[in-house]
């Protein structure tokens, strides 16, 4: 017993050594690009949203947390709407909002990697990825600047560039250096839309790690100094949206445990029924009743105090017995009687005489004592043992 406690105690020892490894370990870099503004990570955007204030300077900067359609709604809304996501999703009711806020004058920015077809398609415009990783050649520079520096997207991406239709009226703002279109101005209505493809240059890892926080304040100081709305449904949702599995689909290793866990919890559920049989239930085996109903009726007569009722019932089984064992008439229980049943049953004649001696006090008695009963019951008791170890005779 010994040996098997310094087993467990060495195993438990080993599993918090390994919980404490695990705690006190460097934990490795979230690349999850989640664009919140909660995010410190690299491809969050706190930085960038600490800085807002600084760039709409004396202007409110709102995080908003509703869809396109309920912020929007309110048509007397002004201001500058900022989206800044892997891609911007908004259907055809949150779209036609978006472009109703835009055409009394106000401005819409988005940097994405992939738009909504309707929005699309209204602007005229699509985008493609460059599967590149030369930076020369993925390099973003701002063509109002084309002898400035030029911002280095950040490395092992695939940079998305802008495809436009011709003659649809867009502003190039900005290219990589194999020329093609990553920011460009699309006038509508009284406002402007400001599209980018190159949603990680605003990312904390380019404002803080690449020290390269001039592009994203040069993208956005395009747009006028008017209140901020900073879009943030489509990256956490609603505030009360916030249950356990949108936290585990957000981040890799939790979404990769869910699905795990569901899969063994199937497999497991497969085999086992499979496998394990049905429990078998115990069946007891059938009780003798009689004995306790014979139990339960002598009882019952003996509390009531009448033994002579008891003895005539042991006397009317004891005659019955010699007439079904010995076949002798129990008619007459004189002496000729008597020596038949002795010489069938080859009982002692002396153990026989007192037996039928007894019967007749008893029969004769009006009641009789409890010592009495009990020695009827001794006499017939060893007359019956006596009786079933000897052969019978043959008459």
């Amino acid at each position: 017993m010994t040996a098997y406690r310094k087993y467990i105690a060495l195993i438990l020892l080993l599993f918090v050594a390994l919980v404490l490894l695990d705690y006190f370990r460097p934990k490795p870099v979230d690349w999850s690009e989640t664009y919140t503004r909660e995010d410190k990570i690299p491809y969050g955007t706190y930085a960038l949203y600490e800085v807002l204030p600084g760039i709409f300077k004396n202007e409110p900067v709102v995080s908003v947390r509703e869809p396109i359609y309920n912020q929007l709604e309110d048509s007397t809304l002004e201001g500058n709407h900022i989206f800044i996501n892997k891609a911007f999703e908004a259907d055809s009711l949150d779209v036609n909002l978006l472009l109703d806020f835009v055409s009394r004058g106000n401005q819409v920015f988005i940097a994405g990697e992939r738009f909504s077809s309707f929005l699309a398609d209204t602007l005229h415009f699509d985008t493609a990825i460059l599967q590149s990783t030369n930076p020369d050649s993925t390099a973003l520079v701002f063509t109002s600047q084309p002898q400035a520096r030029k911002y280095t997207y950040p490395p092992n991406e695939n940079s998305w560039f802008i495809e436009v239709e011709e003659q649809a009226g867009h502003v190039a703002l900005g290219r990589n250096k194999a020329g093609q279109l990553n920011f460009m101005k699309v006038p509508f209505g009284k406002g402007t839309f400001y599209i980018s493809s190159a949603p990680l240059a605003f990312t904390n890892y380019s404002l803080l790690t690449m020290q390269q926080s001039t592009y994203a304040a040069t993208a956005l100081s395009h747009l006028p100094v008017q209140p901020v709305y900073w879009d943030e449904y489509q990256k956490q949702g609603r505030p009360d949206d916030q249950s356990i599995f949108r936290v585990l689909m957000r981040y890799q290793a939790l979404k990769w445990a869910y699905y795990v866990g569901l899969a063994a919890l199937v497999l497991f559920l497969l085999f086992k029924s499979k496998r394990t049989q049905r429990v078998i239930p115990v069946l007891e085996p059938p009780r003798n009743a009689t004995l306790d109903f014979v139990r339960v009726i002598g009882n019952l007569y003996f509390n009531t105090g009448n033994h002579k009722n008891i003895a005539e019932k042991n006397i009317t089984y004891f005659l019955e017995y010699l007439r079904l064992h010995y076949h002798v008439s129990t008619t007459s229980l004189d002496s000729e009687m008597q020596e038949r049943v002795v010489a069938k049953s080859g009982a002692d004649a002396t153990q026989v005489n007192e037996i039928f001696r007894l019967i007749h006090s008893i029969r004769q008695s009006k009641a009789i004592s409890d010592q009495t009963l009990l020695q009827l019951n001794d006499y017939l008791e060893d007359f019956y043992r006596q009786t079933s170890t000897r052969p019978r005779a043959q008459v």
